[in-house]
């Protein structure tokens, strides 16, 4: 079966896509801009949530770094402490076995 087109068939085609009008356009593009706007808000008010977010975690991990610091100042004063402990030890050692050497005590 063969379509055959004719001057009334054709104008029914056009009639069926209306024409883009400046008018229509403008509207099309307002439309668009006024969404971007409304996204773009939203985008605005998730990142103020976010700069806050970091916020917090700044000041938690500057005050972990804080703790974290005066921790290790006092593993230090410890293996400092412990460290004059060892000489001391040591000296003692030595002092004990020259008095048994001179008492004549075996070490």
């Amino acid at each position: 079966m063969e379509i055959h087109r004719n001057h009334e068939t054709e104008k029914l085609m056009t009639k069926a896509k209306p024409k883009m009008t400046l008018e229509k356009l403008a509207a099309m593009s307002q439309r668009q801009f006024l969404q971007i706007r409304d996204e773009m808000s939203g985008m605005k008010g998730e990142m103020a949530g976010m700069k806050e977010e970091m916020h917090l975690l700044r000041r938690d991990v500057e005050a972990g770094f804080g703790a974290l610091s005066s921790g290790m100042k006092a593993v230090m004063d410890k293996l400092n402490d412990i460290q004059k402990d060892v000489i001391e030890i040591h000296d003692l050692r030595s002092r004990v076995e020259r008095l048994e050497k001179k008492v004549g005590l075996p070490h």
